[in-house]
């Protein structure tokens, strides 16, 4: 049975609108106009493109400009064959705008889940030996700039074997950069910026310190931030030229609050382990409070690049290290008098050892 409907329609190839009538034969219809017939055409290439106040506007499939043009409601007999009006587009008609938009929401809120959650099931899963071959690339000798002489490496070496049960896992060394700044870096590499080192006031300091940098190492919070922000192609692809930039990058960038309060747990068990006293942190913490701000009621604790631009304010960490102390234990130093002058002295020994704060790497 025909069935017969007017409308508006353009061809494609003028500008001109012609009104025309629509004869539907099962799943095809014809366009009647005056004396001719164009078509036919199928239902099924038909194609909704819009509405401009009560005119519904459809398309058709491959051919630019084609369009018919229904104004007012539309008979169901020619609803049901003509494609489903839509508002916003494809899955939201489909949803409705309120479901639509509750789904949205939860997709995005899994999204941001995933990136900030992923790197902590996922940094596991990397091969210790792609941590350690991406440490290489990253640091190398550091551009010349790490310390040694004979003293001062066996000090430092002391002090690592009291803070780790496998300290042949780590490559600890202290940068000839002078800025108070300690940083966990790919490959169980931690380095201690000379300017740290001169700051402290004892070896007790520094133990604190270093221990907190090794629980980064530990509990795989470097590779975890690396994850979030560099991306995993960043750590299966390596590195490219531009090294010195990649390594700047992980010196500014900073750990959740999880993280540190876990660096800082395993800094004081480290401590305990060793028998070296927490007052020593403790003490560290509370100077560097007076340089960044915390020490103040209501100080946002901003006032100090460097090793606080990258950590916790130094007031809340400087109470966590005083409850560790445990009363009446007999505590002895990290170093000897003399191992402490050798590590505190090696970069000023070190005359061939680079100086300066650049990373451009050749």
């Amino acid at each position: 049975m025909d069935t017969f409907f007017n409308v508006w329609h353009y061809d494609g190839r003028s500008a001109v609108r012609r009104k025309v009538e629509i004869q539907t034969i099962g799943r095809q219809f014809f366009l009647l106009e005056n004396e001719r017939r164009h078509g036919p055409f199928s239902f099924s290439d038909v194609e909704y493109v819009t509405r401009k106040e009560n005119v519904h506007v459809y398309g058709l499939a491959d051919v630019d400009g084609w369009r018919l043009m229904l104004s007012g409601p539309v008979p169901s007999e020619l609803s049901e064959l003509l494609p489903a009006h839509r508002k916003y587009g494809g899955w939201v008609d489909r949803l409705g705008l309120g479901k639509a938009t509750i789904a949205f929401t939860l997709a995005s809120a899994a999204a941001v889940a995933v990136v900030l959650l992923s790197p902590q099931w996922l940094a596991p899963l990397i091969p210790s030996s792609v941590d350690k071959k991406l440490g290489d690339a990253l640091v190398g000798d550091f551009g010349g700039r790490f310390c040694s002489t004979p003293a001062g490496d066996a000090a430092l070496k002391k002090l690592v074997n009291s803070l780790d049960s496998n300290p042949q896992d780590l490559q600890v060394e202290v940068a000839k950069i002078d800025m108070i700044n300690a940083v966990a870096l790919p490959g169980g590499k931690v380095i201690l910026f000379d300017g740290l080192v001169k700051q402290a006031r004892s070896p007790d300091e520094v133990a604190g310190v270093l221990a907190h940098e090794i629980g980064h190492v530990r509990e795989k919070h470097v590779m975890q931030a690396l994850l979030r922000q560099m991306g995993l192609a960043v750590v299966l692809g390596g590195v490219d030229g531009n090294s010195g930039a990649l390594v700047n990058n992980m010196l500014a960038m900073s750990y959740s609050r999880n993280s540190e309060a876990e660096a800082d747990a395993h800094s004081m068990k480290a401590l305990g382990k060793a028998e070296i006293s927490p007052v020593g942190t403790a003490s560290f913490f509370e100077r560097l409070s007076e340089l960044d701000g915390s020490a103040r009621s209501g100080d946002k604790g901003q006032g100090i690049a460097g090793y606080m631009s990258s950590h916790p304010l130094s007031r809340e960490r400087k109470k966590a290290f005083e409850k560790s102390i445990v009363k009446g234990k007999n505590y002895k130093p990290a170093l000897t008098a003399t191992e402490w002058t050798e590590l505190k002295t090696m970069c000023t020994q070190d005359r061939k050892a680079k100086s300066g704060f650049g990373f451009d790497f050749e």
